[in-house]
């Protein structure tokens, strides 16, 4: 039987190098998008497209029942893609008739008869994704992330463009969902036109019941984690209103794209190179503190610098309109900070073959943050309060995460510790600089101060990690050199 290749450093950078740019390629059109459509459409045309986004990507966890990453963790079988991919496709047409069905309480729930239709008419994304879903599972098992490129940046560019065009014509609320429609099924169509692997009419109910079991702990975890990252959505719409999700929703564009993304995007390659070293105990926990330490020299300047710039930001980028952003885009740049410290330790979980260990920790979040919304929408009634409520169940999770994550990998909290710090000294120096640019600009206009604080504080943190952290920023620099130098 041939032997599995070992995955090396230099390919799970490099995987994480070309979702990354797939991922921001298109992201660079969906902001630019996001610009225009804040001056296009009103804070309830947002709010409104929102109940059904929220909806969908609540119920997406289902969409596939896990199957995808049972096929990623599953050893190579023949019929296996095949079975995957028509067991996928029948979950996914299920729930869009569960959905269908069940959108007036969806609607009800909302307190708002609009949030109907437009989640009947989004809930078509899950049959359109389900039709390239395995090739896109293959793709992440072989680690060829670089042929994702074309697929991703087709449903980025083409959700931010026609989303623009459908503004213009006036579909209002509509063109957000029309535009995220087109996108979806375009990635589809990509897929199946770069990957060579077609299916045919092989099921192997043996295999799909093995799939099912695994990825019933999969979707144990992910339904319950999904939830509780769309409850505040859920809080504000159903008791704030359609505007205040709007404003909610617009605030959390930013961290939302720049760090809470990359760390998805960074887990989607962790999961399979894990998968593959699960049996090196040394190696996973290598790999653990390595990257920690450099998506922390990522997240922490960037999540600081959009709490400190949020009101030049926002007044210069979307404009005096959605000046109510402004706090919750503070605190919900330091809530994804903190989920950042430890965001890839539940794939090291689940390539380990403990995902109970997520479903744990999940209820004890939902413990402690439902009741924290539900006093902060229903007792303070704003979204400030939800965007801290976020902010404190976040810490103490994360804290918790650590300690589990520590033993399981047998890392010391010093190790971990020390692979954060030199992110955290670097972020607290260009903290300070920042601010005090801040201070001293306060009567100048918004787009200076967000362009003196950013070139400011982008030359104390690189200057700082060149005087105290030399060795590493030139120890990041040659692995990415490596990896971009084919064998």
């Amino acid at each position: 039987m041939p032997s599995v290749s070992r995955p090396s450093k230099k390919q799970a950078v490099r995987g994480i190098m070309w979702t990354y740019a797939s991922y921001y390629s298109g992201k660079i059109m969906i902001f630019l998008s996001t610009i225009i459509l804040a001056r296009l459409l009103s804070q309830d045309d947002f709010g409104v497209a929102g109940y059904a986004i929220v909806i969908i990507s609540t119920l997406k966890v289902l969409s596939n029942l896990g199957v995808g990453q049972a096929l990623i963790y599953h050893k190579e079988e023949e019929g296996a893609a095949d079975t995957a991919f028509w067991l996928g496709l029948a979950i996914s047409l299920i729930l869009f008739l569960i959905t269908w069905f069940a959108a007036p309480l969806i609607g009800s729930f909302f307190d708002d008869p609009r949030a109907i239709p437009v989640t009947r008419a989004l809930i078509f994304s899950f049959p359109l994704t389900s039709l390239g879903y395995v090739q896109d599972m293959l793709l992440r098992k072989k680690l060829s992330f670089k042929r994702k490129f074309i697929p991703d940046l087709s449903r980025s560019l083409a959700k931010g463009f026609f989303s623009i065009i459908f503004a213009l014509l006036g579909y209002g609320a509509w063109s957000l969902i029309y535009g995220q429609l087109i996108g979806t099924a375009l990635a589809s169509i990509a897929y199946w036109i770069i990957v060579p692997w077609k299916p045919s009419f092989n099921f192997n109910p043996r295999l799909a019941r093995i799939f099912l079991g695994f990825g019933a702990n999969i979707v144990a975890v992910n339904a319950l984690s999904v939830l509780l990252d769309n409850a505040d959505y859920l809080a504000v719409g159903r008791y704030l209103g359609a505007a205040s999700l709007g404003v909610y929703t617009l605030a959390f564009r930013i961290p939302d794209m720049l760090i809470m993304q990359f760390n998805a995007l960074i887990g989607k390659v962790l999961f399979p190179f894990y998968a593959k070293i699960r049996d090196d105990n040394d190696g996973l926990k290598r790999s653990f503190l390595y990257t920690t330490k450099y998506i922390s020299l990522i997240t922490f300047p960037i999540g600081f610098g959009i709490a400190l710039v949020s009101a030049p930001l926002i007044l210069t980028v979307f404009g005096e309109k959605w000046v109510e952003a402004i706090p919750v885009m503070r605190s919900l740049a330091i809530y994804s900070v903190i989920i950042s410290l430890v965001y890839n330790a539940g794939d090291v979980y689940k390539a380990q073959g403990r995902p109970e260990i997520l479903t744990r920790l999940s209820i004890l979040e939902g413990t402690l943050l439902l009741p924290a919304l539900y006093f902060s929408v229903r007792f303070i009634g704003t979204i400030a309060a939800v965007g801290w409520a976020r902010v404190s169940i976040a810490f103490v999770l994360t804290s918790l995460d650590i300690i589990i994550a520590s033993r399981l990998i047998n890392a010391s909290f010093k190790e971990i510790l020390k692979a954060l710090t030199p992110a955290l000294g670097a972020a607290s120096i260009m903290a300070v600089a920042v601010s005090l640019t801040l201070f001293s600009m306060q009567d100048i206009m918004p787009t200076i101060q967000l362009i003196m604080s950013i070139a400011i504080g982008g030359v104390v943190y690189i200057g700082g990690l060149w005087l105290f952290q030399r060795e590493l920023l030139l120890e990041g620099y040659a692995t990415l050199r490596n990896a971009l130098v084919r064998n």
